[in-house]
């Protein structure tokens, strides 16, 4: 390091796309003045990470547009935006050729492997020269070792701290214009990537998100609880900010504080159970990133070690999982729902949960293998949610109940006049309301005119009540195990939801119902999202 060098501040983005409510930025603010730095607000395009299996354009196309909006807001505060193409450590050694870096600000961030790796060699490269990397957090995630027994209380006086406003207009002055944000550059970089945006995915940037999160409270929320598990309607009615909290471009801190603005000014009773149904959503994204923060091998490994290597890879498994990722399943719901997240990017989250579940319990898929590949398909992923949700349906954290989904009964209850299905299994178009959920049970000549099963549409690869019923009791064997159930009290230690106890009431006896032992029995109450 040079002394002659002129002295910089490192602001980093990486999922904290935005300058509303952005602690490492303001502390970065206040580190430049104080050391008379310049700041340098920087975002670096890693090939390695859009290389890996859970990475996808669509993904990569929402960034683009968060960086074009971003970079206009930093613009307005006087520095615009630098954007740098190669691995993180090697940029900042590049970098300190030119400056004397005096600290280095980003958000604390949870992420896949490749990212927690990435973040061990930034970490070491700090500590070689001697300079500080300040990680404030964005969410309430604890680093390292603490009681989850007090999550709830840390996470809770992290909600109520309020958000910070962006910074002044002009508060920077001009430093570098080298590397700064080009729209057309980055467009045009040749990086490996699949699933393509289209048309029909959802597009990124701050006024995107403050529109989406305007429209939802304001009227959109009216039908949410209505129709938050039926396909067809979800897309309207949905909050449609997952993207948006996952990349960035809002904090949840920002959309906790308008929904309670929201509640506070609603004079609708039933709108206001519909916004407050959201609010309490909005507590489970950090709920489960922490676990991801508390146990990075769960993108791998089952959170319950008993129940890992039960699900065998071998031709049967390879020739399920290519019929269950193209939408060739023969059931019809699953094969909907999967042509239209491969086209869209987002499906709610009831189907989120049942195609992973058919997956997992009724194909009998490794859930490693599974994972990757949805990941990739969905715009909104958050590797903390993802990989806890994946388990969460797949049986395999030994504290959550078995939920296998029928996809018949799903398909009856969310789409009873088969209209979603129609929509992306044009096949099936000629079917009445009556066949097109399970088009296999209709045996006449009127049907084998409309679909020639088989042909026109596969028959089922599975029999769905056989292989659920298999994948229940394979898993229920797990369960029964002494060690298992020691082993099961050690996962909800670490990663358990901590539901309010019942206050205490003055009578001596209590009285317990078959369905109170039942819901005491959970450990957790993440069903609640169901």
């Amino acid at each position: 390091m040079n002394p002659s060098n002129p002295a910089i501040d490192i602001l980093w983005f990486k999922r904290d796309l935005r300058v509303q409510d952005n602690v490492a930025l303001v502390g970065a603010l206040q580190s430049s003045k104080q050391n008379s730095a310049g700041l340098l607000p920087l975002y670096i395009i890693e090939p390695q990470a859009w290389q890996q299996p859970d990475a996808s354009y669509r993904q990569w196309q929402f960034v683009v547009d968060c960086l074009e909006t971003l970079n206009r807001a930093l613009t307005e505060i006087g520095q615009p935006l630098q954007v740098y193409v190669g691995n993180a450590d090697e940029i900042f050694q590049t970098l300190t050729e030119r400056y004397q870096i005096n600290a280095l600000w980003s958000h604390q961030e949870t992420g896949n492997a490749w990212s927690f790796k990435r973040d061990i060699a930034v970490k070491k490269w700090c500590h070689a020269q001697n300079i500080r990397w300040h990680q404030p957090p964005q969410h309430p995630i604890q680093r390292g070792t603490f009681n989850r027994d007090e999550y709830g209380q840390l996470s809770n006086a992290f909600f109520n701290t309020m958000p910070l406003p962006a910074p002044k207009k002009s508060i920077l002055k001009s430093f570098f214009a080298e590397h700064t944000f080009s729209l057309d550059t980055v467009i045009h970089l040749e990086l490996p990537l699949t699933y393509w945006a289209n048309e029909n995915t959802q597009r990124g940037g701050r006024h995107r998100a403050e529109k989406a999160l305007n429209s939802f409270l304001q009227s959109r929320s009216e039908r949410y609880l209505q129709t938050i598990a039926k396909p067809l309607t979800a897309p309207r009615f949905s909050s449609r900010l997952s993207p948006h909290l996952a990349w960035g471009t809002l904090s949840i801190r920002e959309v906790m504080t308008a929904t309670e603005h929201a509640i506070a000014d609603s004079q609708n009773a039933f709108n206001k159970r519909n916004l407050q149904a959201f609010y309490q959503r909005l507590h489970w994204q950090s709920h489960f990133m922490q676990k991801l923060e508390s146990e990075p091998e769960i993108e791998f490994t089952a959170m319950h070690p008993l129940f890992n290597n039960l699900r065998p890879w071998n031709e049967q498994a390879e020739q399920h999982f290519e019929a269950w990722k193209t939408g060739q399943t023969g059931y019809p719901m699953v094969d909907a729902c999967m042509r239209s997240l491969i086209q869209t990017g987002w499906l709610p989250f009831r189907m989120r949960a049942m195609v992973m579940s058919f997956a997992s319990y009724q194909l009998w898929l490794p859930w490693q293998k599974t994972a990757p590949f949805l990941a990739s398909l969905f715009t909104d992923y958050e590797p903390g949610i993802h990989y806890s949700q994946v388990q969460m349906q797949s049986g395999v954290t030994g504290i959550n109940q078995m939920r296998v989904y029928n996809p018949v009964k799903q398909s009856h209850d969310q789409d009873p006049t088969g209209q979603f299905i129609k929509q992306w299994c044009p096949e099936l178009r000629a079917l009445s309301p009556e066949e097109i959920h399970a088009p296999w049970l209709t045996d006449n000549e009127l049907f084998a005119s409309k679909v020639e099963l088989g042909v026109d549409y596969p028959l089922p690869i599975v029999d769905n009540d056989t292989t659920a019923r298999f994948a229940k009791q394979t898993l229920s064997e797990v369960r029964k195990q002494l060690e298992s159930k020691e082993l099961s009290r050690a996962v909800f230690i670490k990663h358990g939801s901590r539901r309010k106890l019942p206050k205490k009431t003055s009578n001596k006896k209590k009285t317990t119902t078959k369905r109170t032992k039942k819901r005491e029995a959970v450990p957790d109450n993440q069903l609640a999202l169901f």
